[in-house]
């Protein structure tokens, strides 16, 4: 109960307290902390994403070609079948969760992890490791990308303009 009118208070809404939206904010003249132009911001910081699918689509076409690069490394060659699908699954289906900005934390998370594990396994580990390409350019870098595009993610989630959004009623 709210001690000046004796009223209970109501359960508060609207996560995104100190923001100045010129489209209706409730409370305008407050300090702007979360803008349209940060939603823009993490909206294509998630289609980022999109180019993993690429990958994916591309083992679901050679999948033999999948399962045997797959068996060729000493992790994957006990079960090389179930990762390939795995892998496949997952480079199809966490960028387009996180396009569309649904359970956005989760599938940046399990993205992140998962390039990070794969530039660990196919770099690093490759006889031969130079951190440099020929060219000068780090090797792997498109795998460090993607792993650079989601752990931001992890840690704001979704933005306004997400299916996560509208799914928590703006709750972050």
């Amino acid at each position: 109960m709210s001690e000046v009118d004796g009223r209970e208070d109501e359960p508060r809404t609207d996560y995104h307290r100190d923001v100045y939206d010129e489209w209706g904010d409730p409370d305008p003249g407050e300090l702007e902390a979360h803008s349209h132009g940060l939603d823009f911001g993490l909206l294509l910081l998630r289609l980022g994403s999109l180019p993993l699918v690429a990958h994916g689509l591309h083992g679901a076409a050679d999948m033999p070609g999948l399962i045997r690069r797959v068996g060729d490394h000493p992790l994957g060659a006990q079960s090389p079948e179930f990762f390939a699908w795995i892998l496949m699954l997952a480079q199809v289906a966490l960028p387009v969760l996180l396009a569309v900005g649904l359970f956005t934390r989760p599938a940046a998370f399990f993205t992140a992890a998962m390039t990070a594990v794969l530039w660990l396994l196919t770099v690093p580990l490759s006889l031969g490791y130079s951190p440099l390409t020929p060219q000068g350019a780090l090797t792997g870098e498109a795998l460090l990308l993607h792993v650079g595009l989601s752990l931001p993610l992890v840690f704001t989630g979704a933005g306004r303009w997400s299916l996560d959004a509208m799914r928590t009623a703006g709750r972050p």
